[in-house]
């Protein structure tokens, strides 16, 4: 009971801290013009605040360490390069880092997390492999942990979305970490999920908006995925479906996917695959003419549909298990097209009705 209890006070602690230093961080961020400037690409037509992530990292950072929770130590590696992603994400929102190098940053901080000892050590079945040799352990947490990072950082790109995907992630977590009696590890779930929240209560406002920013998005999809990695080790290959692989499913499948049907498209159009667009599936929900909390919802919702195509066919199928995920998710992405391009084409027989109207009348 009290370590619910404690739970229960480092969370609002967390939330309740973040909404007073947030309107603090808002004047800082314009003093030092740490703001998102609109463009073409943008959906906001004013400067924002960069300062979701840093404010998250702050508050937890400085609760962490009052809270005196030792799982620090054992977790030092995920913790220390997490926060070196959060700094290259605020001077990257401050100056513009050039690609090749945060790409660079993140395969030496992999790398870091690979020698620790937090790797992927088994495919769990997938095309008929289970433990895999050291070597290939090295390669695929690397290519891991960068795919996820950049995915994560790609659906920051309307209102909650990424605060709310990584919100529920951390809701999972601290289930997961619970359901394993690992209270230590509860306690930094709870303390993103309070921060997070209170960041979500700003970005969704229209008067004293906040955005989560490069620092953000990279710090908790990069945390996000390691600390899923670091879930494998609860694993029970053979009789559950393994927690880590459930964790890591869940938060980064639709992230991943639609990434790769971007870069793909990209490059069949004769484009670069790095040249920034709005082709994400996100801005397409938003041409329905969706808010930014109903994209937020459905998004979600077909996260957790792939989710459930994926933990059908885990056991029995997990060889096609990309493959059906995958499948289904263009078959979703193929609708809300065809649902836009009903709209549009709805929009123009109107408007030429209307104008052949006008002319009749004249």
């Amino acid at each position: 009971m009290k370590n619910y209890l404690e739970l229960s006070v480092l969370g609002i602690l967390a939330f309740t801290l973040s909404l007073i230093v947030i309107p603090l961080m808002r004047i800082a961020a314009k003093k030092i013009q740490l703001v998102d400037v609109p463009n073409f690409r943008k959906v906001h037509d004013t400067s924002i605040p960069l300062i979701g992530g840093l404010v998250i990292g702050m508050i937890v950072f400085i609760l962490m360490l009052a809270s005196g929770n030792d799982i620090w130590k054992e977790m030092l590696p995920i913790f220390t390069t997490s926060y070196i992603m959060l700094f290259v994400g605020a001077l990257d929102d401050k100056t513009d880092i050039r690609a090749i190098y945060k790409l660079g940053i993140q395969l030496c901080v992999s790398i870091i997390i690979a020698t620790s000892g937090i790797r992927v050590s088994s495919l769990y079945g997938l095309f008929g492999i289970y433990e895999i040799s050291i070597y290939l352990q090295y390669i695929l947490t690397v290519l891991i942990i960068t795919t996820a990072v950049n995915s994560f950082n790609l659906i920051d790109g309307i209102d909650g979305l990424a605060g709310s995907v990584a919100g529920i992630g951390f809701c999972l977590f601290f289930i997961i970490s619970l359901v394993e009696g690992n209270f230590s590890l509860a306690r930094i779930g709870i303390l993103f999920i309070g921060s997070i929240l209170a960041f979500l209560k700003y970005n969704f406002s229209k008067k004293n908006k906040i955005f989560l920013g490069n620092s953000g998005a990279l710090f908790l999809g990069y945390l996000l995925i390691c600390l899923g990695i670091y879930l494998t080790k609860f694993d029970h290959h053979e009789t559950d479906f393994p927690y880590g692989i459930f964790f890591i499913l869940f938060v980064f499948t639709i992230p991943v996917m639609d990434s790769v049907r971007v870069y793909a498209d990209r490059i069949l159009r004769g484009k670069s695959a790095f040249k920034a667009d709005k082709t994400h599936i996100h801005h397409h929900l938003l041409d329905l003419g969706l808010s930014h909390k109903n994209i937020t919802l459905t998004f979600l919702a077909i996260n957790i549909l792939i989710l459930a195509i994926q933990m059908i066919f885990f056991k029995s199928y997990s060889v096609y298990t990309i493959f059906l995920s995958f499948i289904a998710f263009i078959l979703i992405f193929k609708l809300i097209k065809a649902i836009n391009l009903f709209i549009t084409w709805k929009k123009k027989i109107k408007t030429m009705e209307n104008t052949i109207e006008l002319k009749s009348e004249n």
